[in-house]
């Protein structure tokens, strides 16, 4: 029992110190101006981001899986935007970081153009915030 006890401690420890790393994320978006955040695509890939800042998302075509079901509810936050939505949004003179994979630059180059986008900060899991 103990071995089993041990081996799971460890395995938590070892998913433990890849959500402490995202931390590092937090620091970013803080020290940067004051700005909304969004999120690509998987809200719980990038869910640590708002934990650590204390702050809300969009979710950008994120509405599937367990999440599509609640995002109908009467009553649910609209927190679900769309590439037409993002596009509108991006354009506006409001600040807004996006948090997203490095594979998803070019899409985002094409969708809102390449002098649009920031480069705040690069991670270590090839990800960007915008």
């Amino acid at each position: 029992m103990m071995v089993l006890f041990y081996h799971a401690a460890r395995l938590a420890l070892v998913v433990s110190i890849h959500f402490c790393r995202r931390g590092r994320w937090r620091r970013v978006v803080l020290k940067s101006p004051d700005g909304k955040l969004i999120v690509d695509h998987n809200y719980w890939t990038f869910s640590s981001l708002t934990f650590y800042t204390n702050r809300d998302a969009l979710t950008l075509n994120g509405r599937y899986f367990n999440l599509e079901y609640g995002s109908y509810a009467p009553g649910a936050p609209d927190v679900f935007i769309d590439d037409t939505r993002f596009k509108s949004l991006w354009i506006e003179p409001q600040r807004y970081y996006l948090e997203a994979y490095q594979t998803d630059l070019s899409y985002f180059e094409d969708l809102v153009g390449r002098d649009h986008l920031n480069f705040v900060r690069y991670g270590r899991r090839q990800t960007h915030t915008y």
